[in-house]
């Protein structure tokens, strides 16, 4: 049940979506660390409805340190998944993929 922790535990089980066209490139010149964020990076909207006990800030990422406080952290997986979803969605600004989460 640490999905009910703030700053601790995984995303908490619901609905949630994705805006293809959020990604975020970590570049070189930019002060995100690698290690934990990864070379790119998506934000996870919450769908009306979905019980997140006060959290946010949640997204997809990638990186090399486990863990994460509420993410869905896809460590060296992040690369693959970034390629599949600018090879999958529209270059539609009304382009929303679900996102389900259950354990």
């Amino acid at each position: 049940m640490r999905q009910r922790e703030e700053g601790v535990g995984p995303i908490p089980p619901g609905q949630y979506w994705i805006d293809p066209t959020q990604m975020w490139e970590n570049h070189w010149y930019n002060l995100a660390p690698r290690a934990a964020w990864g070379d790119h990076r998506i934000t996870i909207h919450v769908y009306p409805g979905t019980q997140t006990f006060r959290r946010g800030g949640f997204f997809i990422h990638g990186g090399t340190h486990a863990g994460s406080a509420g993410c869905i952290n896809l460590h060296a997986g992040m690369e693959t998944f970034v390629r599949d979803l600018n090879e999958a969605a529209t270059p539609s600004p009304d382009c929303y993929i679900p996102l389900t989460v259950r354990y």
